[in-house]
């Protein structure tokens, strides 16, 4: 008899936690659900950050070869048909380095460190591994990986809504059906955010140390989340 009410209780227990369904301050019941969506394509672009960290002894020196290294680095990028738009400045610094520690001496100022880095978009990847080869063949000695990624996300991502709330509306009709209800108007469709991460290719030592460098974008999944409350009949 034991075994038959603790049976009976633990199957109410879980219909009760899969059927969500609430009543409102009006008493009126609704259930509420939420949905994904997810949607995966190709990449059509990728981002590379790379630049040129140079050493002097002054820091006019460190900035005046940066200068230099750097112009032929965006004398390159323009050959490989990089447009300026797509060529950011996303780091630069001109920093003293020091010696190394020596216990009871004070540490001096052993020269001084100039660093600029850009973030380039490349739009055609049939671009891509000659480019990185390229970049650092001018003299780039900081290449920082690669991330791909696409460049009109909107579209993809609002397939992806549409996904989401197909998916919500599926699980509200299988829950309701189980319970014996039926579903009434929609009272709220709140979106609960969308993803689209951008993965790492490369490392930098690897496209550094690479005669040739491979090239593989990939997929790439963009998703979306929506909450629903739905009345019920």
């Amino acid at each position: 008899m034991t075994h038959r009410l603790l049976a009976g209780f633990a199957l109410m227990l879980t219909v009760v936690a899969t059927f969500p369904a609430i009543a409102d301050d009006d008493g009126k019941r609704f259930i509420a659900v939420e949905g994904r969506g997810t949607v995966t394509t190709i990449p059509d672009i990728a981002t590379i950050n790379t630049g040129v960290t140079t050493r002097a002894d002054t820091a006019r020196a460190a900035l005046s070869a940066n200068n230099a290294a750097m112009t032929a680095l965006f004398d390159r990028l323009s050959k490989h048909g990089i447009d300026d738009k797509d060529i950011r400045t996303s780091n630069f610094s001109v920093a003293p380095f020091y010696e190394s520690y020596q216990r009871n001496k004070p540490r001096r100022i052993a020269g001084y460190r100039a660093t600029n880095q850009v973030t380039v978009t490349v739009r055609d990847l049939k671009k891509l591994g000659g480019l990185l080869d390229s970049v650092v063949s001018a003299g780039s000695n900081r290449v920082n990986g690669v991330q791909f990624g696409v460049a009109e996300p909107e579209k993809l991502l609002d397939h992806a809504r549409r996904l989401a709330v197909k998916d919500a509306m599926r699980r509200a009709n299988i829950l309701a059906n189980a319970a014996g209800a039926q579903l009434g108007k929609i009272l709220q469709i709140r979106e609960r955010g969308t993803r689209f991460p951008q993965p790492r290719l490369m490392a930098a030592d690897a496209l550094r140390k690479a005669e040739s460098v491979p090239v593989s974008r990939g997929t790439q999944s963009l998703s979306a989340s929506v909450a629903i409350r739905i009345a019920l009949d």
